[in-house]
């Protein structure tokens, strides 16, 4: 038997130069094909692993802090890919591991730090926005400051062009961070004392927080068109909307009904029977429905809880732009 070629390992600089050349409106593109291929059933993707979080012990290091490990690879497709991103308290690491389906050799290590799950995750809440969020924005409240909300307002510029920005911390000198960095890449930012001040008007909010207690309740939600996109909750526990709010939706959008039942924010509404599972729809579901894709008005909430497909499809775009690639 002939061995096969060891494989690339990518270091964090090399990931970086490797994310700063993906075009925006392609990892987009991706993460749509993707979710349209999963809600097929085109998909095959392992049970997480949630490690630091209830039901099991905290991390020592900080007691927000988990790791997800999550598997996934499209059906005959050329990759399985498998995934492990960590952190807490302002810190993430995390890499991916790419193996040929046909060899299954490894083809790909990527010491991406966390940042390929980081780009991924606000793909997805750019479509969500490109689907969903008003066509007219007063402004966009982002709650919650740290790495993710930084992505998710980059990778909005693309969907969006609103560029007014409230966001809201619990810690002022993070929600300054927030301010200052994207507002020297183009933002009008500014921070609010409070989640009701921030959210007061907004057509789009994105919460983005380890909160395990709602912190975005239905009188913060303006009346008529709003998107809010859910990121923080994605592992039993978590949660930063009262489910009245959720219940009051007009449309609910999982990225997967299963995990968001299980995992997400809709797992609370769901479990105290406010929520039918059945009227939940895939986002997926709604991008490959034949019939025009009409944004429903009132309010509408997107889970994101985050899919192995996103990580499969993130590591072929990546893997595929890396200098000297054959895949």
């Amino acid at each position: 038997m002939t061995p096969s070629a060891p494989a690339r390992i990518f270091s964090f600089e090399e990931c970086l130069s490797i994310i700063a050349a993906l075009p925006h409106e392609i990892v987009i593109k991706a993460m749509a094909d993707g979710f349209a291929a999963f809600s097929k059933g085109d998909v095959s993707v392992a049970p997480i692993q949630t490690l630091g979080q209830p039901p099991l012990a905290n991390f020592v290091g900080h007691p927000d802090a988990q790791a997800c490990i999550k598997s996934a690879y499209v059906n005959g497709g050329a990759v399985f890919v498998s995934k492990v991103a960590s952190g807490g308290g302002g810190q993430n690491s995390g890499l991916v591991l790419v193996f040929s389906q046909i060899t299954f050799a490894p083809l790909a290590i990527f010491l991406d730090g966390g940042y390929l799950t980081e780009l991924r995750t606000a793909a997805a809440g750019a479509l969500a926005a490109k689907e969903f969020a008003p066509s007219s924005l007063s402004h966009i409240a982002v709650i919650g400051c740290g790495i993710q909300a930084r992505w998710q307002l980059r990778l909005l510029k693309s969907v969006v062009a609103c560029r007014k920005v409230v966001c809201y911390a619990r810690r002022p000198e993070q929600a300054a961070g927030l301010v200052d960095e994207l507002g020297r890449e183009g933002w009008e930012m500014s921070a609010a004392s409070s989640i009701a001040a921030a959210c007061d008007g907004a057509g789009l909010i994105i919460t983005v927080t380890p909160a395990r207690e709602p912190l975005l309740q239905r009188a913060f939600v303006a009346s008529g068109d709003v998107l809010i996109t859910a990121v923080g909750a994605d592992s039993p526990g978590k949660q930063e909307l009262d489910p009245a709010l959720v219940t009051s939706a007009r449309l609910c959008v999982a990225d997967s009904t299963a995990q968001c039942v299980e995992r997400g924010e809709l797992q609370h509404a769901v479990k105290s029977g406010g929520l039918d599972v059945a009227g939940i729809v895939e986002v997926g579901q709604w991008l490959a429905s034949s019939a025009a894709r009409a944004r429903p008005p009132g309010l509408i909430i997107f889970d994101s809880t985050g899919v192995a497909v996103q990580d499969a499809k993130i590591a072929e775009l990546a893997l595929k732009a890396a200098p000297g690639s054959a895949l």
